[in-house]
């Protein structure tokens, strides 16, 4: 598993002020990554064991920070090596870790674009949050707080009610369900 997106939404706090408060700094950890990996290739490059465990350390925190799981992992294992042997990883072992560095950064930025399809809170995708209930997709559960007030007006406060105990009980299914009937309701309502 490269993340868990637990921690992430904790760190959220399932509100829309605190991801936008983490979001410029997930932004950043995204923008930053390409630079980061060029650092730490010349560091390896250049045999610059201080370098490249500067370089190391800083990736490892910053994204187990936000939940990453294996890239920690690994980076921890390159530090132990470096500083108990003093001797940097094998080529290979190098390359799988910029692999799993590469593989971790897209998860965060697939995860972070859950958010910009509808910034506005008032307005839901209630197209695209169907098909995160109907895969299961627990992100359903961090879009349906963050967007609180919009499924609020949507679906009014009686049927939000429903939908929120569906939620809080982690039945997709029937919120999907409720939201299926919903859409078919205004477009018969639009003929």
């Amino acid at each position: 598993m490269l993340f868990n997106f637990k921690v992430l939404e904790q760190l959220i706090g399932f509100s829309r002020e605190a991801f936008l408060q983490l979001s410029p700094a997930m932004a950043q950890l995204i923008e930053s990554t390409p630079h980061e990996v060029q650092q730490l290739t010349l560091s390896y490059q250049q045999q610059n064991h201080k370098s490249f465990e500067y370089s190391l350390h800083k990736l490892r925190g910053s994204y187990a920070t936000l939940g990453a799981t294996a890239l920690p992992e690994m980076s921890r294992t390159i530090e132990q090596v470096l500083q108990q042997q003093g001797r940097l990883p094998s080529a290979n072992d190098f390359q799988l870790y910029l692999e799993c560095l590469e593989q971790t950064a897209t998860a965060l930025e697939l995860w972070v674009s859950q958010f910009k399809y509808s910034s506005d809170p008032s307005h839901p995708d209630v197209s695209l949050y169907i098909q995160y209930l109907e895969n299961n997709d627990m992100q359903a559960y961090s879009l349906f707080q963050v967007q609180r007030a919009g499924w609020i007006a949507y679906l009014g406060p009686e049927n939000f009610v429903l939908m929120e105990q569906d939620m809080m009980m982690l039945n997709f299914t029937a919120v999907a369900e409720r939201l299926k009937q919903s859409l078919n309701r205004q477009v018969k309502g639009s003929d």
